[in-house]
């Protein structure tokens, strides 16, 4: 498979993951078997770009509007207040665009934020059950592909959706070629793999059919060779702090070799969870300071 990105032919293999094993992680963790009777593979490999250095999944795997409808019923799904949020909206305060799409705008809590700043903000989403409720608050978003846009936008931004969406290339060609209009901005924010994220052995939510590509500063700096898009501001969300009881659960459960549910295993979750509570005040400014958050965010200028 060619990098989505730039189309080279040359990657490594950085992770294997057997499906059947993620078959039933799915049905434990949230009660269903997202993969489709055709998706007849025996595992899923995380491939590394030579050139541009995305990481990709082959074979990739996008969930429907019907995946995410079952993910969204998930009160965590859309939250309500983001780190990249509130970083964005300062960028759309100094910036002034004079309108905005967001695509994948979930229920519309960054279009909400922004509304008072006067921006004709609108936004795209397959979930339609998220367009209604955007609509039912009177925001102006469509249920509509991305590549069905006529009209073109002096800022365009993706929260947490670049890794979800097919054809990495077709979209920037797209976005800096007729969407984003000359001089206008690009706001990215993506799941960082350089985060806390990395020391998690699987996660199910960082791969197919949820993301299917994983992006670092170091890829989002090819962007200006490959798309005339100029890196302007980049920036990472601090570790929360409840990533952060997250990350000491996952050191801790790695450690233990208890795989099999027996009153042991349920006795070592019941100290976990006291040693965790006792741990992760203590410790959590260090890890802080040690350790980068979910989220990176990079404000990128339209040089076309």
């Amino acid at each position: 498979m060619n990098c989505p990105l730039c189309g080279t032919s040359k990657s490594l293999i950085v992770r294997r993951s057997d499906l059947q094993d993620l078959k039933k992680a799915w049905l434990g963790s949230f009660g269903f078997d997202p993969f489709p009777s055709d998706y007849v593979v025996k595992q899923i490999d995380k491939n590394r770009c030579a050139s541009c250095h995305l990481e990709f999944f082959n074979p990739p795997l996008y969930g429907d509007a019907e995946f995410y409808a079952k993910l969204s019923k998930y009160p965590w799904y859309y939250e309500q207040n983001k780190w990249e949020y509130d970083v964005a909206a300062e960028s759309v305060t100094s910036l002034l665009p004079e309108n905005l799409l967001e695509i994948g705008c979930g229920n519309g809590y960054f279009l909400e934020k922004i509304t008072p700043l006067g921006v004709g903000a609108e936004g795209i989403d397959i979930n339609k059950d998220a367009v209604a409720a955007c609509k039912e608050k009177g925001l102006q978003v469509d249920a509509i592909n991305v590549f069905d846009l006529t009209k073109s936008y002096d800022m365009v931004v993706l929260f947490e959706v670049l890794e979800h969406m097919e054809s990495a290339k077709a979209l920037f060609d797209f976005l800096t070629t007729k969407l984003i209009r000359p001089g206008g901005h690009l706001i990215l924010a993506v799941p960082n793999p350089d985060g806390y994220l990395k020391e998690l052995d699987v996660n199910l939510l960082d791969m197919p059919p949820h993301h299917n590509s994983s992006w670092s500063l170091n890829c989002f700096e090819q962007l200006q060779s490959l798309y005339g898009l100029t890196l302007v501001e980049y920036k990472k969300e601090p570790l929360r702090y409840v990533h952060y009881h997250s990350y000491l659960q996952y050191v801790i459960s790695s450690n233990a070799n208890i795989s099999t549910p027996t009153w042991k295993s349920r006795l070592f979750n019941k100290m976990q969870a006291l040693l965790i509570r006792m741990l992760a005040p203590l410790t959590y400014l260090n890890g802080r300071e040690r350790i980068d958050g979910q989220t990176h965010l990079v404000v990128l200028r339209n040089d076309r």
